[in-house]
C-alpha cells in the first residue's frame, strides 16, 4: 500500500469530545499531507483527519522500518543509548528490582535487555508490531512477544502481572490513549509502575513541517494532556519533566480525581507562534551573510544598539 493511496477519517477530541478543531498544519515528514489540528475547547493537539486503522496496522507491519529503522546498527546503537537514559530515570523514583517488565512498542528490545541487566532475573516481555522486530525481540534477545497489536484484548491474559510497563514514544502513536492506557492500568502489579516518554508540543524541536509534524504521530502532549489522559485510565503521576523536546513521567495506579479541565489551547498556540517566529528569524539569518544583514539595517536602528555590540558585529562582518 503506497503513502499517497492511505485513506483518511475525521476524528473528535479524546480528551473532551469536542469536534472543533482548528488546522495548523497540513504537511509533515517526508512531504506526506498530515493534518494536525488543535482542540479548540481543550488545547490537545492531534491529527484530525487521519489514516484509518488498517493504513496504520499496514503501515507499521511493512513500511515503518524502511522509513525509521532502515539502518539496524544505527537502530541497536540508538535504543541502547535511550535504554540507558529510561533506566536512569527510573532509578530516580522506582525500586531497584522488578520481576516483570513489558515494553509496549518495544522495537528490537534493547530497552527490555538493557533493563534487564540492571534489574537481573527481570522476565521480559514485548508487544511490537513490525515483523522484522517482533523475530529479532523473540529470537535475538528472548523476550516473550504477548501482542503484535496493541488494541487487542492481550490485557486480558495478564490481569496485574507487570511490575513496569515502559511506552517510550509509542503513546504518540496510539489511535485511542485512553483505552489502551486502562488496558495498562489494568496489568500494572499493585505497585506496578508505567514509565512514558513523548515528544514535548510546548518545547518543539526542528522544522515543523519537515520533523516534528509526522503521520504516525496522531497525538502532541504537553504537560496538562499527559496528565488528563493519564487521569482518565486511573492512573497519578509519580513524577512529570521536561527535558529538551521531550516529556516524560512515571505514574502509579490510584483513584486521583481527573485534573480540573483548564484548556491549553491559548498557551500552545502562542507557543506555536513564537516558535514560527524564532524559525523564520534563523532562517533569514542563514540566508544571508553578516555583512548583506548590516546592509539591510537602518541607521536609525542600528544607532540603538550599544556602541560595544556594534564594534563586535562589525568584526564579525569583516571577518566575513
Amino acid at each position: 500500500m503506497e503513502i499517497s493511496s492511505k485513506t483518511y477519517e475525521p476524528v473528535a477530541c479524546v480528551l473532551c469530545g469536542q469536534s472543533e478543531t482548528r488546522l495548523i498544519a497540513r504537511k509533515g515528514q517526508f512531504g506526506w499531507a498530515t493534518y494536525v489540528s488543535i482542540c479548540k475547547s481543550c488545547g490537545l493537539v492531534f491529527l484530525n483527519p487521519r489514516w484509518t486503522k488498517d493504513g496504520y496496522n499496514y503501515f507499521y507491519a511493512s513500511e515503518y522500518d524502511q522509513y525509521y529503522r532502515f539502518d539496524e546498527d544505527k537502530a541497536t546503537e540508538k535504543e541502547q543509548r535511550k535504554a540507558k537514559v529510561v533506566w536512569e530515570r527510573l532509578e530516580q523514583y522506582t525500586p531497584a528490582h522488578f520481576r516483570t517488565a513489558l515494553d509496549i512498542g518495544c522495537g528490537l528490545g534493547w530497552c527490555l535487555h538493557t533493563i534487564q541487566q540492571a534489574s537481573p532475573g527481570t522476565a521480559i516481555a514485548g508487544i511490537e508490531p513490525s515483523d522484522t522486530c517482533s523475530e529479532h525481540f523473540v529470537n535475538e534477545i528472548g523476550g516473550e512477544l504477548i501482542a503484535r497489536d496493541v488494541d487487542s484484548d492481550w490485557h486480558l491474559a495478564n490481569q496485574e502481572r507487570f511490575d513496569l510497563i515502559i511506552f517510550r514514544h509509542v503513546l504518540e502513536h496510539l489511535l485511542d490513549p485512553v483505552a489502551v492506557l486502562e488496558k495498562v492500568a489494568q496489568t500494572l502489579s499493585a505497585q506496578g509502575v508505567l514509565y512514558i516518554a513523548v515528544p514535548d508540543m510546548m518545547h518543539p524541536d526542528g522544522s515543523l513541517s519537515d520533523f516534528w509534524y509526522r503521520c504516525v504521530h496522531t497525538y502532541y502532549y504537553s504537560k496538562p494532556t499527559l496528565r488528563r489522559i493519564a487521569a482518565r485510565a486511573g492512573l497519578q503521576p509519580v513524577a512529570i519533566q521536561e527535558e529538551s523536546s521531550e516529556l516524560w513521567a512515571i505514574f502509579r495506579k490510584g483513584q486521583a480525581a481527573e485534573p480540573a479541565p483548564v484548556s491549553a489551547y491559548q498557551q500552545q498556540m502562542a507557543v506555536l507562534n513564537q516558535y514560527k517566529r524564532k524559525r523564520f528569524v534563523r532562517s533569514g539569518l542563514l540566508i544571508f551573510s553578516p555583512k548583506q544583514l548590516s546592509q539591510r539595517v537602518p541607521m536609525s536602528v542600528k544607532n540603538l544598539v550599544p556602541k560595544s555590540l556594534r564594534a563586535r558585529f562589525r568584526n564579525l562582518v569583516y571577518r566575513h
